[in-house]
């Protein structure tokens, strides 16, 4: 990526965490810059609307045919009919659908492979592998300056451009986290609503991090703990104390459970300036069909 200026920064000796703030709207990119994110730190990126192209990368397992029937969209980004949020600010993104490794040489030229305990090697996401070291090494990742510089990298990495259209938060969006939920039950995890509900505050937590500029790798394998991930903030806030009690709960969520995620979700959201309009978190988790699964 001859192309691309590399904005390498490292955390001080105070422990401050990587962020992306320059690139959320607090200094404004040329138009036409672009930038390299991925999953939920695009999404909260998006939250805050920008100038700013964002290349999203993701798994292929998220991909799915859209509305019309005339391609592909990532299925947590697919809301272009269906806005959680009114009067946000658009942002253009780019969608790149990773292919094999070999096909993404160049993008991968120079990263170390990143061993995820217990998981073999070749069994290793593409996407893991760039996005913790764009987003841990990288303020936000890698940006490429200027509209010809954005065009080149389309037409390099054969990337569909997709309409600008607003984003949010994929807590709501419930297909993704049935895809989830099936994946944790072929990992040994019970298929119910505890398994949803965990991985919502996750996923909302991972967004909204990004969107305050703290840029931080998405946990993608139940393994890890949402803790091992706000132990890396530089300043817990009451609301994430809060989401740590709420994957605390230790039991069924019911509707008093799922009214505090609602209450605490809106507040997160509302402090990032989008108002969450429509059905609700529980709507979307509760009704899913779910929520009475026996464990097995």
């Amino acid at each position: 990526m001859n192309d691309a200026t590399d904005k390498t920064t490292d955390a001080g000796d105070d422990g401050a965490v990587h962020d992306a703030t320059a690139l959320l709207g607090r200094f404004r990119w040329p138009q036409g810059s672009g930038v390299l994110l991925a999953g939920s730190t695009a999404e909260g990126v998006a939250m805050r609307g920008s100038n700013v192209n964002v290349l999203v990368l993701d798994a292929p397992d998220d991909w799915t045919p859209d509305h019309e029937g005339t391609g592909s969209v990532l299925r947590p980004m697919s809301l272009a009919h269906n806005h959680l949020f009114s009067d946000d600010p658009p942002v253009n993104m780019d969608v790149l659908r990773p292919r094999p490794l070999h096909d993404l040489a160049e993008l991968a030229a120079g990263m170390a492979r990143i061993q995820d305990p217990g998981t073999p090697d070749l069994e290793l996401p593409v996407l893991d592998v760039l996005e913790i070291r764009f987003l841990s090494r990288l303020r936000g990742g890698q940006v490429l300056h200027g509209a010809e510089t954005v065009e080149r990298w389309r037409q390099r990495t054969g990337v569909r451009w997709l309409p600008a259209f607003h984003c949010a938060t994929t807590y709501l969006t419930a297909d993704h986290f049935r895809h989830k939920a099936m994946t944790a039950h072929a990992d040994g995890l019970p298929l119910d609503a505890s398994v949803l509900f965990r991985l919502a505050v996750e996923h909302l937590l991972v967004s909204a991090l990004a969107a305050e500029g703290r840029v931080l790798h998405e946990v993608k394998n139940l393994g890890r703990t949402i803790g091992a991930v706000l132990a890396t903030g530089a300043r817990p806030s009451p609301l994430f104390k809060e989401a740590g009690s709420l994957l605390d709960h230790g039991k069924e969520p019911g509707p008093a459970l799922f009214a505090r995620f609602d209450t605490f979700s809106a507040e997160l959201l509302r402090g990032l300036g989008a108002a969450p309009h429509g059905r609700t978190a529980a709507d979307y988790l509760a009704g899913q069909g779910h929520t009475q699964e026996a464990q097995t």
